[in-house]
């Protein structure tokens, strides 16, 4: 795919603005991923050149969409592939520290550092199996836990809270908010979280914190673990399909 000069703008004036201040707030895990994953600077990077660094590390996958916001049925369907999707769309100039919509910045620069750690895509491989047997209601706590976890999750590292969701990884907005002390931060536990509601177009009002990956992955678990032993597969689906390319779906599905 071929970037223009107005979204490798984007991606280099955010990447300038970002690096100093992730170095300094973000977790230990997400830095050595950054290490690994070797983005440039100046322009937006390849699938390919991704793929690269990905793919032999922890099998996981890159594919490209044109989704802006894909309902969460093919996503997770992707998942049980061990394939993550990231969206061609980059934010306006005018949202450049903050953007409602995942757009590429995102994708890469705040998932995908992680995905080049197996201690992460292990918790990542735990959403899949459960979503594809869950209820409608299941599904939508699915999505919350996976909002304060991974997009927006805080973690503790030697005494100091560090930022572990890509949420706040990309947003120099977020991350200020975070570091200003003024939102609550609670312990990440199932019952808390499933109490709380997505800030979607706004600052989170509440964040949640963890003291290892282990520990956030062992809580997910007491969520997902009884959902992905179900024998049926279930595939509820209630949101509106937005990627065109996913409107036709078919393949097998794995645990």
């Amino acid at each position: 795919m071929n970037f223009t000069n107005e979204q490798n703008k984007t991606w280099r004036t955010l990447f300038a603005r970002l690096r100093p201040v992730v170095e300094e707030h973000a977790c230990s895990d997400y830095l050595a991923g950054f290490r690994n994953l070797k983005m440039d600077p100046e322009r937006i990077p390849s699938v390919e050149e991704l793929n690269e660094q990905i793919a032999p590390r922890t099998g996981w996958k890159i594919e490209r969409t044109k989704v802006r916001y894909s309902d969460a049925v093919p996503w997770y369907l992707k998942f049980s592939e061990r394939i993550f999707m990231i969206t061609d769309y980059m934010r306006t100039w005018e949202e450049l520290d903050f953007t409602p919509e995942p757009d590429m910045f995102h994708d890469i620069f705040g998932h995908l550092p992680f995905m080049t750690l197996k201690q992460y895509t292990a918790i990542q491989d735990m959403f899949a199996p459960a979503f594809i047997r869950a209820t409608l209601e299941e599904q939508e706590n699915i999505k919350r836990l996976a909002w304060f976890s991974t997009e927006f999750g805080l973690i503790k590292e030697n005494g100091e809270v560090k930022i572990f969701g890509a949420g706040i990884m990309s947003s120099k907005g977020e991350i200020e908010n975070v570091v200003s002390g003024k939102v609550p931060i609670l312990p990440f536990t199932i019952e808390n979280v499933l109490k709380r509601n997505k800030a979607i177009y706004s600052f989170n009002k509440e964040l949640f914190i963890f003291n290892s990956v282990e520990e956030l992955k062992q809580e997910l678990g007491k969520y997902f673990d009884p959902i992905a032993a179900r024998e049926k597969i279930i595939i509820q689906r209630k949101e509106k399909i937005v990627d065109r390319e996913l409107k036709d779906l078919k393949r097998p599905i794995f645990p």
